[in-house]
């Protein structure tokens, strides 16, 4: 069988993830799609607009088959890390043949070309790039300078006007990391690409039909479920997230978590903060500092963030804190092959083969039920599990229906079926 794999956030999922849907499906062909989602908190380190478990029900009412929760400690981190665990998560399955995402590029093959200078790191990329960071340069400006360097040094078939466009892409980069992580992996999955239609990653205007996940985002925080808004998602999308609202469970933002963040970082010393996944160079001091200080996130946020310590890097790193995600713990994670779990969120009934098929030849174990995760002999897949257990716990306290607020939902939702 041709089996489609999509990494996705879906938050929430709006008409440009039905294009992204039914464009690989007419170009891959397959007989079902599985979807790995990002569960309560996102790659840009906020809380999910809505809990996974509406946004599985979205993506399975928009057309996808079975979708497959990322494990927390992997969907909050960086492109890199959030690629690797999603395409990795994908190979476990062992069912995938192909794998798609849109790009601003659309083409696979600058892609492959750049991603394999990456993982293969030949000297004269690496001597490029020593001398960048000697120099003082971030690591992402050392990393791009020095393959815009190579097109003149190799006569690459890419010009640097094109390579430059390519690296300054949010999805285009993310389409890299995924590509990156194929190559390490040995993996035999298949990617597609093509390009994004209408509007960017972090467009903020809503353009006719289309907008990004941004402006929908940011649109649904300043007027709700407006008409403009609507116009921009499918009708199951619209009618879930009715729903949503008139439940008072949604939309979710950070602010919502602002007290809890202040406090726990006003809690924790400066020796525990360097611990945590991505505080380096002396940051924690600086969190520290600014969160004694600050009366809001939003102050902090901006007090904190630098050119060098971005808003998103802040962000995730807050959220890291909040989970206790470490350094080490991650290391371990990736040592052991990244995530060791698949996780069921939801299933559409017609796949019930292709769930015959995941449970006959998935690498790692498939929990469908939480419960089960106690019957797993692996200290590392405990672990993880629990970390999105503790993620959806402190994602209910956010929740602005306090009787919605309650904990241990992990272990009382069962996988979402669509008949």
């Amino acid at each position: 069988m041709k089996i489609l794999g999509i990494i996705a956030e879906y938050n929430p999922f709006h008409n440009g993830h039905l294009y992204h849907l039914m464009e690989s499906r007419r170009i891959v062909n397959p007989e079902y799609t599985i979807a790995i989602m990002s569960g309560n908190f996102t790659q840009r380190g906020e809380p999910a607009l809505f809990d996974k478990w509406i946004r599985t029900e979205m993506a399975l009412k928009n057309g996808v088959d079975v979708v497959v929760e990322l494990p927390t400690v992997y969907a909050c981190q960086t492109a890199e890390l959030f690629a690797f665990g999603g395409v990795q998560l994908l190979n476990q399955c062992n069912v995938i043949t192909h794998m798609s995402f849109g790009s601003e590029v659309g083409d696979i093959e600058p892609l492959y070309e750049i991603a394999k200078i990456l993982v293969n790191e030949p000297i004269e990329y690496s001597h490029l790039l020593k001398a960048y960071l000697d120099k003082g340069y971030s690591y992402p400006l050392s990393r791009n300078n020095a393959l815009l360097a190579l097109v003149d040094m190799w006569d690459m078939d890419i010009s640097k006007h094109d390579l430059n466009t390519l690296l300054n892409s949010p999805n285009s980069i993310l389409g890299l990391e995924y590509i990156k992580a194929l190559i390490a992996t040995n993996s035999t999955i298949k990617p597609v690409s093509f390009p994004r239609v209408s509007v960017g990653y972090n467009d903020k205007d809503i353009v006719g039909d289309m907008a990004s996940a941004t402006a929908i985002r940011e649109m649904l925080k300043k007027s709700g479920l407006s008409s403009t808004v609507q116009c921009s998602m499918p009708k199951p999308s619209v009618y879930i997230i009715k729903e949503a609202i008139s439940q008072n469970i949604g939309p979710v933002f950070m602010e919502n978590l602002e007290q809890l963040i202040l406090g726990t970082l006003r809690m924790m010393t400066t020796k525990e903060m360097t611990n945590i996944m991505d505080v380096e160079e002396g940051l924690e001091n600086r969190i520290k500092r600014y969160a004694m200080g600050a009366s809001t996130l939003d102050e902090f946020l901006k007090q904190v963030s630098t050119r060098r310590y971005t808003f998103t890097r802040i962000q995730r790193i807050l959220i890291n804190i909040l989970l206790n995600n470490t350094t080490h713990k991650i290391k371990l994670y990736n040592k052991a092959g990244g995530p060791q779990y698949i996780r069921i969120l939801g299933f559409q009934k017609r796949a019930l083969p292709l769930m015959r098929e995941l449970k006959a030849k998935a690498k790692i174990p498939i929990i469908t039920k939480s419960a089960h995760y106690q019957r797993q002999d692996n200290r590392l897949l405990k672990d993880m599990f629990l970390t999105d257990v503790l993620a959806t716990d402190i994602y209910r306290l956010a929740i602005p229906n306090p009787s919605h607020r309650g904990g241990s939902v992990d272990f009382k939702k069962s996988p979402i079926i669509i008949e």
